[in-house]
């Protein structure tokens, strides 16, 4: 996979600066895509996808900062996770979710359960990208919220919002789909 990347770019400039993207990288994007799907030649098939997108569109893309790059690459490994794991429908377990209200009561998803986990996934994918996004960073590859601030390139107190508004949204989208009833949300 590593040496494909390397053919489709243009000198050898460009292939130094890709391999030292694909060493700084590699490990969080497998992790990301390693906490979505739950398989590793599944995990690194999403990592492998996301380097060969990075490497067609490598000049568009390196000219980002490299917070940005490092952005562009979680958001494409876990897009490449998603589309992996919707082929696959039901056969991967998540982690559990915790969603704070705003009376600071804690609401389980029993992720467990694959209709609910297909559910949440979908509603996640429904959100505004920006809020999607905090959400796959922090619940599903384990990102610190300063972290995350740093790898989107915006504030700590606007990723904190961003996963305040996101975790109420898929609230009511939860109990718009009735698990309030079942789930005792």
């Amino acid at each position: 996979m590593f040496m494909v990347c390397m053919a489709a770019l243009d000198n050898d400039e460009d292939r130094n600066s890709f391999e030292q993207l694909y060493n700084d990288n590699k490990n969080i994007m497998y992790n990301c895509a390693y906490s979505i799907l739950k398989d590793v030649p599944s995990a690194e098939d999403a990592v492998q996808d996301s380097f060969v997108s990075l490497a067609r569109n490598f000049e568009k893309t390196y000219a980002m900062n490299c917070n940005q790059i490092r952005s562009y690459l979680i958001i494409t490994v876990r897009n490449a996770a998603f589309k992996i794991y919707n082929k696959r429908k039901g056969e991967v377990s998540t982690e559990d979710i915790y969603l704070d209200t705003e009376d600071d009561s804690n609401i389980s998803l029993d992720t467990e359960n694959a209709e609910l986990s297909r559910e949440l996934f979908g509603m996640i994918k429904q959100l505004d990208k920006k809020y999607g996004d905090v959400i796959m960073l922090k619940y599903y590859c384990d990102m610190k919220e300063k972290d995350i601030a740093d790898v989107l390139d915006i504030s700590l107190e606007n990723v904190k919002i961003r996963v305040y508004r996101a975790k109420s949204a898929l609230k009511k989208m939860l109990r718009g789909s009735g698990y309030n009833d079942r789930s005792g949300i």
